[in-house]
């Protein structure tokens, strides 16, 4: 989104483009009829980083940010009491890319003056593979321009514009060329942008590209992009719709400055493709079932239980990051098949290589499954093992000696390393590392061997029913987490140091006082995606007790999906204020949170994280907890007699570091590598 108009670029545009015809036939549409956002379709973008634009606003995926109604999707973009911003950013990455047609968005602005800048806009399907600029952006609508602020035009102004990376022999580097119209001025609109809906498109064709408002007459901004320089707008091409809050663009760049009223709300009515109906080229259409793998897929493997397995030098490159320290050999003694990777590692410096793929690899029918290999080595090293995803960035567990939790063993020879991909928590429909791995300085040389590594499918999900217990001695249950066996619970950072126990019920709970890091948390993490649909009712709750006698402010929580940061839900207790009857007085008190208190927000058939607590602003003397559980899950044929009571609770707490983005929300992949006390 970022607008630079340049001389050079201007220059090697096309001057003008053919009448396009009228022709044309709907292949794709989200008209956002439904009572939620397609998920299969759009993802969200979230954090505050600016997004390289000076932006000020933080983009989350809360259903207060972007939601549906009445067959509209709604960004909105709200103020907070201490005068920051939060807004909605979605993005069809890895789920919906085409190439060539019409694009159509009927969308309804809000008033822009001063700060907002909304966009309907897309990037190159390489993203990922190449960055920005040499991916391509398409702008086919952003509004609220400086120019048009200082005019006083702001709400009839818009802009469209394209950005690559030219490669000629008259310029090479970034190129940037934008246009702006008034569609009152110049098209002659009754109504201005924040008046009614108006149709925003772009004609998209091997030769050109034509932006447009309300008809294909109404040209924005046109090139002519038959010149090999724009290779960049020759291939699939995925969505963007956002509304961000000042930055480069309006050229706002403090929350003060921001006087467009708040709320202020986006209104998309359709987002539509059509095929133009010429007979040189087609639409083409690519959605995430298209493009999904299945089967055991092989990254450098020559198994005979493979359905596919990616191809050096096609699929993939392996890379080694740092040859100082890091040597790759091929070597005869495989585990299995021919051949297997050797790596001779050099004390002193740090390790790491990995498999760069040459296109977003499809695993969204991996989130559940596992990345299995070979290994060998006699090193005490930690060993990080990791995969990465543009949508998302990189995730690792940590193999330490000593733990061999995933299998392995430091004895020379070689051992199957099962990893669940529920501990590597990335966007899965967009692999850009399908296996990397890494270490800190080693004290001393050594070997290390890798074979037969390849990804298999998701499998089952646990879906309980009736009463589901996570730390109960006492609750009659349908089925139960068992600690150590279907996952753990973790402190996240050593925030919090065990306490005196008082149980409310049975002989132990989680007692608590804050280790002093200014910030805590915890959580149960399965070690598999929990299917909780059937607590998805009006009946369901997450029971518990609780008690403190500290004024600190915490949250409870549930997070489903592997994005961080993405389908998480948190309920804040204040003291003062707080929620379901809670009193800070130092006794129990039993708390029953409606499930629909998560739900808006948390998948509920996709959980990782079943229960969490966090505490941001400060730390908190004493917190104790006891007898979680969920109840409220319908069945058909829910059974009574299938109800026990816990047996027993684990008391191994495991410890993980804190979120790497800023330490505040746990990512869904904060439970590998335990450690026990």
């Amino acid at each position: 989104m970022n607008l630079k108009k340049s001389a050079i670029a201007a220059a090697i545009v096309g001057a003008c483009v053919s009448s396009l015809a009228n022709s044309k036939t709907l292949v794709w549409e989200d008209n956002f009829d439904g009572d939620s956002i397609d998920k299969s379709v759009w993802t969200y973008d979230v954090g505050n980083s600016g997004w390289g634009n000076n932006e000020l606003q933080t983009y989350t995926d809360d259903t207060a940010n972007a939601y549906v109604e009445d067959g509209n999707l709604i960004i909105q973009a709200l103020q907070n009491d201490d005068g920051s911003f939060t807004s909605a950013r979605l993005k069809s990455l890895g789920r919906m890319t085409y190439k060539y047609g019409t694009i159509e968005a009927r969308i309804k602005l809000p008033d822009l003056d001063a700060g907002l800048w909304p966009a309907f806009w897309q990037l190159g399907g390489d993203y990922g593979q190449v960055g920005w600029p040499a991916c391509g952006e398409l702008d086919i609508l952003e509004a609220g321009m400086a120019e048009a602020l200082s005019a006083g035009t702001v709400n009839s102004e818009v802009s469209g514009a394209f950005h690559w990376w030219h490669e000629s022999d008259d310029y090479t580097g970034q190129a940037d060329y934008g246009q702006s119209k008034n569609l009152v001025d110049d098209f002659g609109s009754s109504t201005d942008l924040t008046e009614d809906y108006h149709i925003f498109g772009m004609t998209w064709t091997p030769d050109s590209i034509v932006m447009w408002v309300d008809d294909e007459a109404n040209e924005v901004i046109s090139i002519g992009s038959d010149d090999p320089a724009f290779d960049e707008f020759r291939q699939h091409h995925f969505l963007i719709l956002n509304l961000a809050v000042g930055g480069i663009f309006p050229e706002i760049y403090a929350n003060s400055e921001i006087t467009a009223p708040m709320p202020a709300k986006m209104y998309v009515d359709y987002v539509r493709i059509y095929d133009n109906d010429d007979s040189s080229y087609s639409t083409e259409i690519a959605l995430a079932e298209d493009t999904a793998k299945n089967g055991d897929v092989g990254v450098f493997s020559e198994g005979s239980n493979l359905s596919e397995s990616l191809q050096l030098g096609t699929d993939t490159e392996m890379y080694v990051w740092n040859q100082n320290s890091m040597t790759a050999t091929v070597s005869a003694e495989a585990a299995e098949g021919d051949e297997a990777l050797e790596f001779d590692i050099t004390a002193g410096e740090w390790f790491g290589m990995g498999f760069w793929m040459h296109y977003d690899l499809n695993l969204m029918n991996y989130e559940n499954g596992h990345l299995n290999f070979k290994m060998k080595t006699t090193s005490s090293q930690t060993i990080g093992i990791g995969i990465s995803s543009t949508g998302s960035g990189d995730a690792w567990v940590d193999l330490v000696d000593g733990d061999d939790t995933y299998g392995l063993e430091r004895d020379g020879e070689w051992h199957q390393v099962s990893i669940p991909l529920s501990k590597l928590g990335v966007d899965f429909n967009t692999i850009s590392q399908a296996f990397m791995i890494r270490g800190d300085a080693a004290s001393e040389d050594f070997v290390l061997a890798i074979d037969d590594i390849y990804f298999s499918e998701s499998v089952e999900k646990t879906a309980p029913t009736g009463v589901f217990s996570l730390y109960t001695e006492t609750t009659e249950a349908n089925s139960t987490f068992t600690l150590g066996t279907d996952g753990n619970l973790y402190i996240w950072g050593d925030t919090l140091l065990e306490a005196t126990q008082t149980p409310f019920e049975g002989e132990e709970s989680l007692s608590y006082y804050s280790s002093g890091a200014g910030w805590f948390g915890m959580a149960f993490t399965a070690d598999s995606y929990y299917d909780l649909s059937a607590f998805d009712n009006d009946s369901a709750a997450l029971n518990f007790a609780l008690k403190t006698s500290s004024d600190t402010t915490f949250k409870i929580g549930m997070k489903s999906g592997s994005v961080s940061d993405i389908g998480q839900q948190w309920i804040e207790f204040t003291s003062g204020s707080d929620p379901y009857d809670f009193a800070r007085d130092g006794e129990w008190h039993q708390v029953s949170i409606p499930v629909s208190d998560f739900s808006s927000e948390v998948d509920m058939s996709n959980v990782i994280q079943l229960f969490e607590l966090l505490g941001v602003d400060g730390d908190i003397s004493d917190i104790e907890i006891d007898d979680i559980y969920f109840s409220g899950g319908s069945s058909d044929s829910d059974n009574s007699d299938n109800c026990r009571p816990r047996s027993h609770k684990c008391h191994s707490h495991q410890k993980k570091h804190k979120h790497r983005h800023g330490g505040c929300t746990p990512p869904a992949q904060c439970a590998q590598s335990p450690r026990r006390n």
